[in-house]
């Protein structure tokens, strides 16, 4: 059943973020995820992530993952507040 598929071509991003990492240039810019990085090469971490983080985790009921729409009553909520419907 598998031997009819063919491997799909690669992450473009995931292509330039390896690049990155393989340049030992000190004054290389990163065009890759484009997060912000402190001088130290350090991605902070908001505080307002670390407070909804530590609500997630002392709310949590569940460790099931969802799926590909992510919350899809959060996604509704979203529509209906820019969109009205």
């Amino acid at each position: 059943m598998f031997e009819t598929l063919t491997k799909a071509a690669g992450d473009k991003i995931l292509a330039l973020m390896g690049e990155y990492a393989a340049d030992s240039r000190t004054d290389k810019i990163d065009l890759g995820v484009g997060v912000y990085k402190d001088e130290t090469g350090v991605t902070p971490i908001m505080s307002s992530v670390k407070k909804a983080e530590a609500r997630i985790l002392a709310d949590g009921k569940t460790k099931t993952y969802l799926g590909i729409a992510g919350n899809k009553a959060f996604g509704a909520a979203v529509l209906k507040a820019h969109f009205g419907r």
